[in-house]
């Protein structure tokens, strides 16, 4: 698989590999309690760990986990993460994200949805893109049908994250939706 170097880019919304100047931006949003309630994000990210994030997360490209910061132009500061792992042998992607606070509301993440997903569909031949929402996060969940994405049920007891293991909400896109 190939490790994209490129960005991809929309009408407000140019998403780009993530680079450890961006801890600042990632650790000040994750101060927001609902990132880390509602992601894998830690709870009050420090600098340093938020630059060890993304030393993990640009390692793990060749796992096909393709990890991108969110950025408005003119500005490159990094105001949230898309990201999707893909999986080729299944043609299947699990699409990911969080945006800091202040930008949320405007369809931003639903723009840099879109464009990870096209991008998945386009460049890397996945059928299918999928995504979990937690069950008590309404504002993914209208990002996910902003962006065509199917509810397809309740997960019960998905996956562990932190100290729970929440209730999801399943939601899909196909290549034709």
């Amino acid at each position: 698989m190939a490790v994209p170097e490129t960005t991809l880019a929309g009408e407000r919304v140019l998403l780009r590999p993530f680079r450890v100047e961006d801890a600042a931006d990632i650790a000040e949003s994750c101060q927001d309690p609902e990132i880390p309630r509602f992601t894998m994000m830690p709870e009050a990210m420090s600098e340093a760990q938020a630059c060890e994030w993304i030393e993990r997360r640009l390692a793990q490209r060749e796992q096909g986990i393709f990890a991108f910061a969110i950025t408005l132009p003119p500005s490159d500061r990094c105001i949230g993460q898309i990201g999707i792992l893909l999986e080729p042998q299944f043609q299947r992607g699990e699409a990911f994200y969080w945006l800091a606070r202040g930008y949320r509301g405007q369809g931003i993440t639903s723009e840099a949805l879109n464009l990870i997903t096209d991008w998945a569909f386009s460049e890397h031949g996945m059928a299918r893109v999928h995504l979990v929402t937690h069950i008590d996060n309404p504002g993914s969940q209208r990002v996910a049908e902003r962006c065509g994405f199917q509810r397809e049920g309740v997960l019960r007891a998905w996956q562990k994250i932190k100290d729970d293991q929440p209730d999801v909400v399943m939601w899909s896109r196909l290549p034709g939706d």
